[in-house]
């Protein structure tokens, strides 16, 4: 394996000067910074990290980031925040699991063993027992779920409050047959967007209407043509915008107008979304990049062993658009 003191001895220069000149620091003429520069790319010179970082005097962190579907800008906005945060002091290894569950606990796994100093698992769907083994390594956050391990903060949103206020929203501009399209029963997210909605139905005196569907557009516009051909429906709300994307577009190709025939409400209030479909979307706020940023910080405040947060609880608001201004005819 090529090595500094290689490089150093090919230039003829010391193993400093090389050194200034790979990390782009320090004073070197541009005649010996190129031939340095060309050296290294000659020898295939990669720089062996675990070794720097280990001699170095500031200690880098990395982190673990895993999240189930990185195309769904929740998780984007998510990663965002997350990396606003950590900036250049911590590193993120961004992983995908897919939405797969066993994928997701192997890289959960792996990740420990890789030698991250933190992970962050990006939903619920994991199980408490492996969250448990692995944060007697390593400091875990969790999102969407309580722990009471020493070494885990969770950070959660009151989905249960998102889901009522947004089928009381619907109730209240005269939709009374509102079916519910939420996401799988794994998801404890999904369950408490699913009770929200179930209780809001039943302080109305209404019957509630689940569909466990799952989480992207497609999902939501196949589901939506099974319900409109075999129920009477007035209004829906959805696990989350693009389900309720994909529920518009099933609609519309029904020939129903939203809202006058149909109201809609999504949850996770992307505005690029949901300022774009026509009509515009209804949909619960959740402030995601801000529950990314509390994320990052705990896991940053328990690697550095610092008094901390064990949960974080962020509330969500109604933000009406005009997939649900009122029932007509």
């Amino acid at each position: 394996m090529v090595t500094i003191k290689d490089i150093a001895q090919i230039a003829n220069v010391s193993v400093s000067t090389v050194s200034k000149v790979l990390n782009g620091k320090g004073r070197v003429s541009e005649k010996k910074r190129r031939e340095i520069l060309k050296i290294a790319r000659d020898l295939k010179y990669t720089p062996n990290y675990y070794a720097r970082r280990m001699s170095s005097r500031i200690r880098v962190h990395t982190i673990g980031l895993i999240v189930p579907d990185i195309t769904n800008p929740f998780f984007a906005k998510l990663a965002r925040g997350v990396q606003r945060v950590c900036g250049e002091d911590v590193l993120v290894i961004l992983m995908d699991s897919f939405r797969d569950l066993e994928r997701e606990e192997k890289l959960i796994r792996k990740l420990r063993f890789f030698g991250v100093d933190g992970i962050i698992i990006g939903n619920s769907r994991v199980s408490d027992d492996l969250v448990k083994e692995v944060s007697q390594f390593l400091p875990v956050v969790v999102f969407d779920k309580n722990y009471e391990y020493k070494n885990v903060v969770s950070i959660v949103l009151d989905n249960f409050h998102g889901a009522y206020i947004a089928t009381k929203h619907l109730i209240d501009k005269g939709y009374r047959n509102i079916v519910h399209i939420g996401g799988t029963h794994e998801l404890y997210v999904s369950l408490q967007r699913e009770e929200g909605y179930k209780a809001a139905m039943k302080d109305h005196g209404l019957s509630p209407r689940v569909y466990p569907t799952g989480y992207d557009e497609l999902k939501g516009y196949k589901m939506m043509k099974r319900i409109l051909k075999a129920e009477n429906v007035d209004g829906v709300f959805c696990m989350n915008d693009l389900v309720a994307i994909g529920a518009i577009r099933a609609i519309k190709e029904r020939g129903l107008k939203i809202p006058d025939h149909i109201g809609v409400v999504g949850f996770d209030n992307d505005e690029e979304l949901c300022e774009t479909v026509s009509p515009s979307l209804s949909s619960v706020h959740q402030p995601v990049e801000e529950m990314g940023e509390a994320a990052a910080k705990s896991l940053v405040d328990m690697i550095s062993s610092r008094i901390r947060v064990r949960k974080y609880v962020f509330s969500p608001r109604l933000v009406v658009r005009e997939s649900s201004s009122g029932k007509k005819g």
